[in-house]
């Protein structure tokens, strides 16, 4: 998996914040008109750029209308301001008008060449951008802005000297700039100089501990070291900071797979491409993943989506000869030896459209749970194995959950066999069951309602759209959310039922079975190996050959209630009218 690791270094990422030095370096005037107060806010709202650019472009456009606004040594200001909010917004071309504005009220304005040579680099025009810092640097050498901005250029150029000399300069005249250290480390990096980059990383991370392009930065920097363990948590903690990072998820995708850990590199591949399916790089590195565990129909299905948007991408083309190479030689039986069950059983598969919906929610802030990552994505694995196409979601929100079902409701229309696994928080109230997301509120009846999932409502929604349902709730597990509610509507004097777990559920629809980690009213236990007893025992029985589902379910129940000592008891609610394999029989 070396490529996808190669690809993701070689997509560094530049420090959006460039401009941040430069908008804190900006004046703060004392207004001496009738209405300070409203004056000074518009002022205070313009500068504050990186709250909310925005706010800042609206802020600033009032000031510049007011009287103070129209001051010539405040509108240069107002102009350079606007043109760097309207930087961060992406809008270039108002940006340039408002820095050529500045620029002609104020031809000194050292902070509007900074703005435009920003504007400059990101259009790619990069010797307009070194001459607006040039000219930057010649009006305040003191500055560390244009210094940095000229790195920037310069490591673009693939002048890799003169960047390092111009962020160094940055740092020398302002240590405490983060950015710069960033820059540098990319061009160390470049120039494979790994532990210099990591040591500019780790002071720019001291600096500024929140900085998640740092961290995935540094991360790749581990990967070529061969420091895995380190790269993984640097990875997490960009993601525990801002979760939509799909370089974070596929750079740790790529650090698992090199540790051969293949099922944590499936999962976190498929999170990179839940947020952006057209990222090549974490596609090819699952067809990869998958082909190492030998499941060569997704990791064909994987290599055959990239040829369809990039016909020489990488040797994704070899790979998949390979691979169709490998399972045609699979189908052929060895000398002498009986393989019809498994090759009737391949082929009834084959002939059924099956999907899956598997969520494994485990980073509550409150009451984290240790299992659920790793149930999802072996459940996620096993039932790729046997046929399933597999829409997988860690850690949802309550939006993120909403649109992980959106997109599974989807692709189970008209399927034969629908699969929802759920592993997580879940609780009852009044007898209505709640799945948690991560972001889940229980302070009252009302946040129960509107800020969970609600499983009666959840099954309606999933059950009408296949053939066959088949619902696993292993989200029984006893949590202190179910306490908090219970104490509040006890202290409000309110009525609250001294129920556990989950309530038994009625089964309306036909062919659908509902299983339960445990009886009702009863919790479930996360375990204490890498899976919880309810997911270990189901991929223990999953793949029996010809195992009717409800006779699966029985050996389930077995193997849960001898590993928990009888203490933990799964339940089933069917209204299948006909028989279920998840391996056929012959």
């Amino acid at each position: 998996m070396n490529e996808v690791i190669a690809m993701e270094l070689g997509k560094r990422l530049i420090p959006v914040a460039i401009l941040v030095g430069a908008l804190l370096a900006l004046p703060v005037i004392a207004m001496a008109r009738t209405d300070p107060a409203t004056a000074e806010a518009l002022w205070q709202t313009c500068r504050a750029i990186g709250k909310d650019p925005a706010a800042s472009v609206k802020a600033c456009t009032q000031f510049l209308d007011s009287p103070e606004g129209r001051l010539p040594r405040f509108r240069t200001y107002g102009f350079s301001n606007r043109g760097n909010a309207s930087v961060s917004l992406q809008r270039y071309d108002e940006a340039l008008a408002d820095f050529a504005e500045a620029l002609r009220l104020d031809a000194g304005n050292e902070t509007a060449y900074v703005g435009r040579g920003n504007v400059h680099f990101w259009r790619g025009e990069n010797d307009l951008a070194l001459k607006d810092f040039g000219q930057a640097i010649k009006l305040d050498p003191r500055d560390a802005n244009p210094q940095h901005g000229r790195g920037n250029v310069y490591f673009n150029q693939g002048r890799y000297e003169e960047a390092i000399k111009s962020y160094s300069e940055a740092i020398r005249i302002n240590p405490k700039f983060f950015n710069a250290y960033s820059g540098r480390s990319n061009v160390y990096a470049e120039l494979k100089q790994t532990d210099r980059a990591i040591s500019d990383l780790s002071q720019a991370l001291k600096l500024n501990p929140t900085y998640v392009n740092a961290l995935v930065n540094r991360g790749n920097n581990y990967v070529l070291e061969k420091r895995f363990d380190e790269a993984i948590a640097d990875y997490g903690r960009a993601l525990a900071l801002k979760p939509e990072t799909v370089l974070a998820w596929s750079g740790r995708a790529g650090a698992y797979g090199l540790k051969k850990d293949y099922q944590h590199a499936i999962a976190d591949f498929t999170k990179a491409l839940d947020l952006d399916p057209s990222y090549l790089n974490a596609r090819y590195g699952r067809g990869q993943a998958y082909k190492e565990l030998g499941q060569l129909d997704l990791a064909a299905a994987d290599f055959r989506n990239i040829l369809a948007q990039k016909s020489d991408f990488l040797n994704t083309r070899d790979l998949l000869a390979d691979v169709e190479k490998s399972g045609a030689a699979a189908a052929v039986p060895p000398s002498g030896a009986n393989v019809a069950p498994m090759a009737g059983a391949l082929a009834a598969i084959k002939a059924q459209r099956r999907v899956a919906l598997v969520i494994g929610n485990a980073a509550y802030p409150q009451a984290p749970l240790a299992n659920p990552h790793n149930d999802a994505a072996d459940v996620s694995a096993r039932l790729g194995q046997l046929g399933f196409e597999v829409v997988t979601g860690y850690d949802l929100t309550l939006a993120g959950f909403s649109d992980t079902v959106e997109r599974f409701v989807a692709k189970a229309q008209g399927a034969d066999v629908a699969v929802f696994y759920y592993s997580g928080h879940a609780m009852q109230v009044d007898g209505e069951n709640w799945l948690l997301p991560v972001d889940t509120r229980v302070r009252s009846l009302f946040d129960v309602q509107q800020f969970n999932v609600s499983l009666q409502r959840l099954l309606q929604t999933v059950d009408t759209q296949a053939k066959t349902t088949l619902v696993f709730l292993d989200g029984c597990r006893n949590n202190p959310f179910a306490d908090a509610l219970k104490a509040q509507l006890k202290a409000q004097n309110r009525a609250y039922a001294e129920t556990r777990g989950l309530a038994r559920i009625t089964v309306d629809s036909p062919d659908t079975l509902v299983v339960f980690a445990t009886q009702p009213n009863d919790v479930a236990a996360d375990g204490v190996g890498r899976n919880s007893p309810f997911t270990q025992a189901f991929l223990a029985n999953v793949g029996a050959p010809g195992v009717e589902v409800e006779t699966l379910m029985k050996r389930v129940t077995a193997d849960v209630k001898a590993a928990t000592g009888d203490k933990q008891r799964p339940e089933r609610l069917s209204g299948l009218t006909t028989e279920f394999y998840f391996v056929p029989p012959n």
